[in-house]
């Protein structure tokens, strides 16, 4: 997996001058959230909102920002949108991972201290390669050994590295997807999960 993609962590923000200053003040609001099928803006956040007793379509109101959805959650695209939303004024606030957000600053999407973080999810792991059952295990191993081999400092690695979003390759971990496998496990799969929270 990524060095990039352990302990991420999801960032629910308003605008600073909506006076919004934690989940209970999201009640009767309405929530942004990326791709239906995005973990990090969508399915983790929307999850915690509900172990804190705010279920959409009950107690506020969900907009979803479907970009790409199949992808398992389009990592930018959604979740700018739904940030222009709350920078507009059409949203109350937006479900963002921590490196989307630095980034949409970077970009100049918002002024700084424009937005306040009312919650911040505890850390989970993002994505990783999966190994399916049956693949051939001498490939696995040297796919695993090639990519912990590659390295920041080799000028001709470096822009592969620099594409995928990281600096070095770190053995896969399941440990970081406790706050993925809660949201699934309460509704069984990911599609009864999404009809719960339209």
């Amino acid at each position: 997996m990524r060095d990039t993609d352990r302990d991420r962590v999801t960032r629910i923000v308003v605008r600073k001058e909506a006076g919004l200053r934690n989940l209970e003040d999201l009640r009767a609001k309405v929530v942004a959230t990326g791709a239906s099928d995005s973990p990090q803006a969508t399915l983790i956040p929307l999850q915690l909102l509900r172990r804190h007793g705010l279920l959409g379509g009950r107690d506020l109101e969900v907009r979803r920002f479907d970009v790409l959805v199949g992808k398992h959650g389009d990592h930018v695209g959604g979740e700018r949108d739904a940030v222009k939303a709350l920078i507009a004024g059409e949203v109350d606030a937006a479900c963002v991972i921590d490196g989307n957000r630095l980034a949409f600053a970077r970009e100049g999407l918002f002024a700084p201290n424009a937005l306040n973080v009312v919650y911040q999810t505890a850390p989970y792991d993002h994505c990783n390669f999966t190994i399916l059952d049956g693949a051939p295990t001498p490939l696995i191993g040297r796919f695993r050994e090639l990519l912990l081999a590659m390295s920041y400092d080799d000028p001709a690695l470096r822009p592969l590295l620099d594409m995928e979003g990281l600096k070095v390759w770190l053995p896969g971990r399941t440990t970081g997807y406790a706050a993925l496998a809660r949201a699934i496990e309460r509704f069984k799969t990911i599609e009864p999960f999404l009809q719960a929270v339209r």
